[in-house]
């Protein structure tokens, strides 16, 4: 099999080689027009047609603009047959992608052009977490973890776990940190491909564990919590525990930290605010279960209250700021000041401070968009079709 796969590997970068690269930003002229997203404000006026397809994807730059991003680059990450884009990981002087096979493509984050591509298994392998360490990158699949360069995508190991993984991990030194089917979080070095350390908890661990903040100089707390509700702090160091405890039911998206806490959206129609110690700091009962993923900067928390809507949390306390129950989605970051979200569907721009609707466009063909930083960062874009595109912020 490996040598199976050293061929796929050598083979891969000779169709590379010959040029399946990933073509340079266009100047973009309009040709249709934009749907209106936003019925119960005035028609915005972007409504200057869209550019062109570029590989079957068609964008609108006017109502980029207006979210407030100009286009940088389209990009167009190897695919195999039959496959699309999973996973999009902004990753300094890269950005990484997957598809939904076990193919991974480097991309030149400057310019979109392919830096290197490389098949790591079969396409029946499943793929749960993509990560940069330094010169290294990282490529979880639920029963091994292959360390590539991030020079040439070379395989420098391949490395068993004790456990099955279930989660993407949380890098810290010289580990990584997942949650698994058997409960246990678990920390796996990467240097020595050993196990470091494990915790066990009552039911599967489906969502990624989180780094809640600093315990000791070299040493951070890490939350995580499992379909049973059950929860627990860990010395990310060690795996010491330093608080454990229980909701009512399992999650649907991952937990996020803010303001020293452990916030987490539960089936058991709750937004939990949960301190190191095990303690409960806050909850915020809702009319249904929480499905959309909150988000945070590290103080305010942003997440779907049931019919209340998108709403603003202190993540301090667990006073909610404002709820605006028109609105459904995910903030994916701030920009200019104002909120940025996404629903699936449709992009919208949020006044920071009331939640009102400043802008909203549908987006067609479009499956995510991410930030590399939450505040101001650069925005891509992914298409149905396995197309990447790039947008920073405009001055």
């Amino acid at each position: 099999m490996a040598n199976l796969q050293s061929v796929r590997s050598f083979a891969l970068r000779l169709v590379l080689a010959s040029g399946v690269l990933a073509l340079p930003a266009c100047a973009h002229k309009s040709t249709a027009k934009a749907p209106d997203a936003d019925t119960s404000k005035p028609a915005s006026p972007a409504t200057t047609p869209s550019s062109p397809p570029i590989g079957g994807y068609s964008i609108n730059d006017a109502n980029f603009l207006e979210l407030g991003y100009r286009r940088d680059w389209t990009a167009f990450p190897y695919l195999t047959q039959r496959q699309r884009l999973q996973s999009v990981v902004p990753a300094g002087d890269l950005v990484l992608t997957q598809e939904t096979g076990s193919t991974v493509t480097g991309l030149e984050s400057s310019n979109g052009a392919m830096r290197w591509a490389n098949e790591l298994a079969s396409p029946l392998t499943r793929f749960v977490g993509l990560n940069r360490d330094g010169e290294k990158v990282l490529v979880s699949a639920d029963s091994e973890l292959f360390v590539l360069s991030s020079v040439n995508g070379d395989v420098q190991s391949r490395q068993r776990y004790a456990r099955v993984v279930n989660t993407a991990p949380i890098v810290f030194g010289n580990s990584c940190i997942y949650g698994t089917t058997t409960g246990h979080v678990l920390a796996h070095r990467i240097d020595l491909g050993v196990t470091k350390w494990s915790f066990l908890l009552r039911g599967a661990i489906d969502h990624k564990p989180v780094l809640v903040g600093p315990l000791e100089a070299d040493d951070a707390i890490i939350g995580a919590i499992s379909q049973a509700g059950q929860y627990v702090f860990v010395s990310a160091k060690s795996g010491r525990p330093l608080g454990r405890g229980e909701i009512f039911g399992g999650l649907d998206t991952d937990p996020v930290a803010a303001q020293g806490l452990m916030v987490a959206a539960g089936r058991d129609q709750s937004l939990w605010g949960l301190r190191p110690s095990g303690d409960v700091a806050w909850r915020i009962r809702c009319d249904q279960p929480l499905k959309r993923q909150p988000s945070t900067d590290g103080k305010t928390v942003w997440a779907q209250l049931g019919n209340e809507g998108l709403s603003a949390v202190d993540g301090a306390t667990g006073k909610i700021i404002w709820s605006n129950r028109v609105v459904e989605g995910t903030v994916v970051g701030i920009r200019g000041g104002n909120l940025l979200v996404w629903n699936g569907s449709l992009a919208l721009l949020l006044d920071k401070d009331r939640g009102d609707i400043i802008r909203s466009f549908v987006i067609p063909q479009t499956v995510d968009l991410i930030t590399d930083k939450f505040e101001d960062g650069n925005l891509y874009a992914i298409s149905d079709g396995g197309v990447l595109v790039r947008f920073v912020p405009r001055n």
